[in-house]
């Protein structure tokens, strides 16, 4: 959630109350008693606040006599003080930089006064640089991040990713030393080359036996030769020889947490290496295969159907890998695949880039760090000798949105992702109150027309009788609509997205 949208949840009197109730501040606000005037503390907290999600700093109440009322407190004094110290006009001398979007107010609590800091997140400033560190700490000393109630400090990575991440810094066109042509796959080379020669322009002028020229046109190698990052992750024999982490790691977890018991043993593991397109693919599969399937038969046609749309994991895994960070800091870092008993969770290393924060990342628009890298994978050919690893065109976290209600699940979630980590997690049905029978009603419904509840039973092979009490409970849910009223025979079922009538007037 951002911090401003926090805000018009809840007056200042309903985050007083909060942290009473809690005996503590919290990730959204920090409290100090200001008796002896403006604490030098409060500028680490301007700072923690605008490079995480923004929050709220009340000056003059007392933590240790329960957020009452700090005596000796002069509001007047404080406000002036911290307007001085973010003034930013010529001359001025900003405690912080740069400085964050504020409001600072008077307000009264118990019939005292206070002044209230509000500070906005500079991820909501579009183009704005990072990180806000304090001026006399310096920017490595000085940045920090909101951690639960306290202000940490930024680590040296953490700066990096901030301060870079409006700079297309092109790691991904940096030669591989020691590499050449040999080491590339030739003959996913002759495809690519193919399809590069049916379907664009990007070899117009390259004869058609100079493979090296064509693959220097698309930045596969360097123009001393050399391969680039992205041509030897996509195209490279075994890019581990030279990258030995730079998998994907797929582990399947016992329990709903990972465990820190080493005789707890995980229920599956596979290391996903190869070229991108080969990793990718695996490791979608080592994921399918720990999940729960549910045959479903329309007719005489009979298929087993995931838990998860198939799409989905691959629109995830594959956005990690293209979208991390391959900067010398985390190379040595896999993408993690976690699966648990109620959910997918894929983390990679590198935080969003540019102005994508968890909150925009559904909109739908195409950035990357690593243009070179997301280039070559639309037109690279997975291993079915077809398709490619992605589109580039914006699209891929609203398919999955869009797949995940299809099946009745809720929207991919961004939220545990950090600065120097993004992470989705991605619900399995039983996380969601989806059993298997909810799950199979799901799966017929999106691959078939409006269906009876006879046609439905007989897809699913359950009994009318068990069956019309979970669709009365699927309607009442949302997650189904009837066509008609209980009574017609002519009342069928539909998923919400491919009904266009008022689902509300059948609802029973």
């Amino acid at each position: 959630m951002k911090y401003t949208d926090a805000m018009t949840e809840g007056t200042l009197t309903d985050h007083v109350a909060r942290i009473r109730r809690q005996g503590e501040d919290d990730a959204r606000v920090e409290v100090k008693a200001a008796g002896r005037g403006l604490p030098k503390s409060v500028w680490d907290s301007v700072s923690a606040f605008a490079n995480t999600e923004g929050g709220l700093i009340i000056l003059g109440l007392d933590e240790v006599s329960g957020f009452a009322p700090a005596p000796g407190f002069d509001a007047r004094r404080v406000r002036d003080s911290l307007a001085a110290g973010l003034d930013n006009a010529a001359g001025a001398q900003a405690k912080v930089s740069p400085i964050p979007p504020h409001t600072i107010r008077r307000s009264e609590v118990d019939g005292a006064s206070v002044v209230v800091l509000e500070v906005i997140s500079l991820r909501e400033v579009q183009g704005a640089p990072m990180p806000c560190y304090v001026v006399a700490q310096g920017i490595e000393r000085g940045s920090y991040k909101r951690v639960g109630d306290a202000d940490k400090h930024l680590t040296p990575y953490e700066v990096y990713l901030l301060s870079s991440r409006h700079r297309t810094e092109r790691i991904d066109r940096q030669p591989v030393p020691g590499r050449s042509i040999d080491d590339l796959d030739p003959e996913a080379i002759d495809r690519l080359i193919a399809r590069l020669r049916r379907r664009s322009r990007a070899l117009t002028g390259i004869a058609d036996d100079d493979i090296a020229g064509a693959l220097k046109r698309i930045n596969v190698l360097t123009p001393e030769g050399e391969p680039t990052l992205a041509g030897y992750l996509t195209l490279g024999i075994y890019p581990q020889q030279e990258f030995p982490q730079l998998t994907i790691d797929v582990t399947v977890h016992p329990g709903r947490q990972k465990s820190h018991d080493p005789a707890v043993r995980f229920v599956d593991r596979q290391n996903c290496d190869g070229p991108i397109s080969q990793a990718i693919d695996d490791a979608v599969h080592a994921v399918l295969r720990n999940l729960r399937t549910q045959r479903v038969v329309v007719g005489t046609r009979g298929s087993d159907v995931t838990e998860l749309p198939e799409d989905v994991l691959r629109e995830a895994i594959a956005n990690a890998v293209m979208h991390r960070d391959y900067s010398l800091y985390v190379r040595g870092q896999q993408v993690a695949v976690d699966v648990y008993p109620d959910r997918v969770e894929v983390t990679s290393p590198g935080g969003f880039w540019g102005d994508r924060t968890k909150e925009n990342v559904a909109e739908g628009r195409s950035a990357s760090r690593n243009e070179d890298l997301v280039r070559l994978l639309t037109v690279v050919p997975m291993p079915d000798g077809e398709s490619t690893v992605c589109e580039n065109q914006g699209s891929g976290v609203p398919l999955m949105i869009s797949r995940m209600r299809e099946w009745g699940l809720p929207d991919p979630n961004y939220s545990a992702s950090t600065i120097d980590h993004v992470v989705v997690r991605l619900a399995r049905s039983a996380s969601e109150d989806v059993d298997a029978a909810e799950l199979a009603v799901l799966s017929v419904l999106g691959t078939e027309r409006a269906l009876t509840a006879r046609e439905i039973a007989e897809a699913t092979g359950r009994s009318l009788g068990a069956l019309r009490p979970l669709l009365r409970e699927l309607v009442s849910r949302g997650l189904i609509v009837a066509t008609a009223p209980p009574q017609s025979r002519n009342r069928a079922y539909v998923l919400p997205d491919t009904y266009h009538d008022t689902p509300q007037t059948f609802a029973r």
